[in-house]
């Protein structure tokens, strides 16, 4: 298990410029972070998936209700290059679920 805090919102993390779409600094601020939290708690020194893989539970703990789809996203895009080669690799996730966490807003993820 993964804790993560909690990602932006999905109406901060693109922007959109013209034809172009790119990430906020704020989600780029995320990612990094997340990153560095996922290679600190990752238990196992086993290598990066290189085949087809199945991420478990994804619980949002929430401080207001908002969307979700595009963090999910960014937080298989943090995981390139430390959990798996790359997002594509995800062949199934889930459940994901919303709970509400006034006190303490975090992403649990299940690898």
């Amino acid at each position: 298990m993964i804790t993560l805090p909690l990602p932006p919102s999905d109406n901060h993390i693109y922007l959109q410029r013209g034809k172009m779409r790119f990430m906020t600094k704020e989600a780029k601020n995320w990612k990094e972070n997340a990153q560095w939290e996922i290679k600190i708690q990752r238990t196992s020194k086993r290598k990066m998936i290189v085949r087809d893989t199945k991420i478990g539970k994804v619980i949002f703990y929430l401080k207001h209700w908002r969307d979700i789809q595009g963090s999910l996203k960014l937080i298989f895009d943090a995981m390139e290059g430390i959990i798996y080669e790359n997002d594509r690799q995800v062949v199934r996730f889930g459940p994901v679920i919303k709970r509400q966490d006034k006190e303490n807003p975090r992403v649990e993820i299940e690898i």
